[in-house]
């Protein structure tokens, strides 16, 4: 096959499909996170529950209240209490110092408002580490959050904002996120949507507050039918309509506060209820209040507070969509839900006095329900669907948390989704793809590249022995025949030998066959021993008769003195186990006619034949061998010659010398120094020039036919 090890794509579906399951449980829409509330009740309009958040690096645990109109983190700075202040620190919450934070990044001085109710502070703003519950809680930690420090008191506690909104500061255009949309953004929440109720103390031995993040939680509340819709006014979205405005007392008697209808906003960030005036005058008159210009808030004595307490008078708001028709809702709070503290430093406050949460609105830009009303109420907005939702709270001994969550109407920006979790599965399947494809693309490289060395080895095996040598592949051995001779000699042209003749081819013996090993091929020739060759002379006979005129070196200088002798005290080489015979005296000695010279067996010195070397005689050494030669100098017919000038002694052979057609191995030459072996780049002759300090300089060899 041509893809033997790729992975069909139905089985890389498969494989993604086992994967999925897998991949499923990563990328699943993730649970509604439930911020844990503190067990502290803060505030001095309250008391409220509040939630704890960590703030910076190393972390600072602080307590704030949530404000669903809010999109920032606003926090007390630890410079807005006196240093002899006892307790406003905690207090307040705790107090958050920039300046021990590594993580904090400073934007610069802003003033944070809480729209149309005059509520303002100056607050310096940075970006720092914000996390949700106390360490260990598994609350979510975010980093490079926005976080507004401020030491005012108009917000006597901090406020976590809900509003997924951006901030935009004056010093860069690039909108900071919110932490709604970075738990998101990151995929730690299903949706941009929270469900919350401000708790209270007077049911059940206290009910903490409730946040949840991503969703709700449907045990907190009666759920009904009624979705409003978002204003178009940005800043105050969360409108309802206040339809009526009723009142029930311990007896069964009734009082409308309110009979027209009204848009009012609705927002944690403030404590109390924002109505009309002509609504506040007529819960005056129902509950016997009293308005305090200073505080503009409504006041209540001790006696007061006995007697409401007695009347225990309930309110019920009806809401719908609009301010008047449509479907409505009922939402009902009992006196408690009123009875409030109120404590300094509140302005116009001296001291700690009960209240009832009413405020008198300018116009109705400021109508608005606080933490009062959300008591009783249970709200959950949907950022993405634009609406919200109000309900009656349910309160019970047991309240176990059942969050549900809101899905996002679209795939998140980062993190995974239900199309995320596809995208990964083909990712896998890509990859496994890619990885076999890479295998099976080495395998065929390894694959095609095995065939052309093997190509190339058949190829090889297909040479002729011919083309193999001539192609530098290897060296073929020498024939043993007369038409393998070479003769290096310049201009050398040895006539053919005579019939009969030692030289002639029926004279030559095959010893290859006789002799197995390295040894087979060796030719040898027939005939006497070897003996001791003279160099030939200009008129001498025989095979080298024609040879090419041999000149001995002499003195220039000293032309009467003629060729120098060989000095006596020259050493001689000389084959190991050769017999030579006796050296004539004479300077000049003409080769003996009865024994020719053979073209194999040359040696100016002697030479073992091959079946000798293989004999088992025993050889002698070369040391007796040397000691056996006679020396000139001895012979008694030598004549004394003049002593001639040294030019200097040449150690090779000159470049004129003959190469023998037989190799050297075993022969004393210039080139090897009478190793027996070696080969030298010079060719030498069977007949050895003279030496440059005499005239009978004789060096030759005999040996196996070896390759060049």
């Amino acid at each position: 096959m041509l893809f033997p090890s790729l992975i069909s794509l139905a089985q890389c579906a498969l494989l993604a499909q086992a994967f999925s399951p897998v991949l499923n449980r990563r990328a699943a829409v993730p649970v509604p996170i439930s911020v844990a509330p503190a067990q502290n009740w803060d505030g001095v309009d309250g008391p409220w529950s509040s939630f704890t958040i960590r703030a910076g690096t190393p972390t600072q645990n602080l307590r704030v209240l949530v404000s669903s109109g809010g999109s920032d983190t606003w926090v007390v700075l630890s410079g807005a209490c006196p240093t002899n202040g006892g307790n406003c620190i905690d207090e307040r919450g705790g107090a958050f110092n920039p300046n021990t934070s590594s993580t904090w990044s400073q934007h610069g001085n802003y003033q944070i408002e809480v729209q149309n109710l005059n509520v303002s502070a100056g607050a310096v703003f940075g970006n720092d580490t914000l996390g949700l519950g106390i360490q260990g809680s598994g609350g979510p930690t975010l980093q490079n959050q926005i976080i507004g420090a401020y030491a005012s008191d108009e917000l006597y506690i901090g406020m976590f904002g809900l509003n997924p909104a951006s901030t935009n500061f004056s010093d860069t255009d690039k909108d900071q996120p919110s932490y709604m949309s970075t738990l998101k953004d990151k995929n730690m929440i299903p949706s941009l949507s929270f469900g919350y109720t401000a708790g209270n103390q007077y049911r059940e031995k206290q009910v903490l507050g409730s946040l949840t993040l991503g969703g709700y939680d449907s045990a907190r509340f009666t759920p009904n039918n009624l979705s409003i819709p978002f204003a178009t006014d940005s800043l105050r979205q969360l409108q309802v309509g206040i339809q009526s405005v009723s009142s029930l007392n311990e007896n069964g008697t009734g009082t409308t506060l309110s009979s027209g209808g009204i848009m009012a906003n609705v927002d944690s960030t403030v404590p109390q209820i924002w109505l009309p005036v002509e609504a506040c005058k007529a819960f005056e008159k129902a509950f016997g209040l009293t308005f305090d210009e200073d505080s503009q808030l409504y006041l209540v004595s001790s006696a007061q507070h006995g007697r409401l307490q007695r009347q225990n008078t309930s309110v019920t708001f009806t809401l719908g969509t609009t301010a008047a028709g449509g479907q409505t809702q009922n939402i009902t709070l009992p006196y408690d839900s009123f009875d409030l503290l109120v404590q300094p430093p509140t302005a116009g406050v001296t001291n700690n006095t009960r209240y009832f949460p009413l405020r008198r609105a300018a116009n109705e830009s400021q109508y608005t329900l606080g933490r009062t009303f959300l008591q009783e109420a249970y709200l959950i907005v949907d950022w993405e669907r634009q609406n919200f939702s109000i309900s009656q709270c349910e309160f019970s001994a047991n309240m176990p948390s059942q969050l549900v969550p809101i899905q996002s109407t679209s795939p998140p920006s980062s993190g995974s989704s239900s199309g995320k979790t596809v995208g990964i599965a083909v990712g896998v399947v890509v990859a496994i793809l890619a990885v076999a494809f890479a295998i099976l693309v080495y395998f065929l490289i390894k694959r095609r590249n095995r065939k052309r060395r093997d190509a190339e080895i058949a190829k090889l095996d297909e040479t002729p022995p011919e083309e193999t040598i001539r192609r530098g592949y290897g060296k073929g051995e020498l024939g043993t025949g007369i038409d393998n001779q070479r003769y290096e000699m310049v201009g050398s042209e040895p006539p053919p030998p005579k019939p009969g003749s030692p030289g002639s081819p029926s004279q030559w013996v095959d010893e290859k066959a006789q002799y197995p090993g390295d040894r087979a091929g060796m030719a040898e020739a027939p005939g006497a021993s070897a003996s001791v060759s003279e160099l030939p002379s200009k008129s001498g006979g025989g095979y080298f008769a024609n040879a090419r005129p041999l000149h001995e070196m002499y003195d220039p200088s000293t032309p009467e003195a003629g060729p120098a002798e060989l000095p006596a005290e020259s050493p001689r080489g000389e084959l190991q186990g050769s017999n030579p015979p006796s050296v004539a005296t004479s300077p000049r000695q003409k080769p003996t006619p009865s024994a020719p010279l053979s073209p194999v067996s040359q040696s100016s010195v002697g030479r073992r034949s091959f079946r000798d070397r293989l004999s088992k005689r025993p050889t002698p050494s070369r040391s007796s061998t040397m000691e056996s030669l006679p020396s000139p100098a001895s012979a008694s017919s030598a004549p004394s010659a003049p002593t001639p000038k040294k030019p200097g002694r040449k150690d090779t052979a000159s470049s004129n010398d003959t190469f023998s057609p037989v190799s050297r191995e075993g022969t004393f030459t210039p080139e090897n120094g009478g190793s027996g072996s070696g080969r030298s780049s010079q060719p030498f002759s069977p007949v050895s020039p003279s030496s440059p300090e005499g005239t009978q300089g004789r060096l030759g060899g005999v040996g196996r036919f070896g390759g060049f």
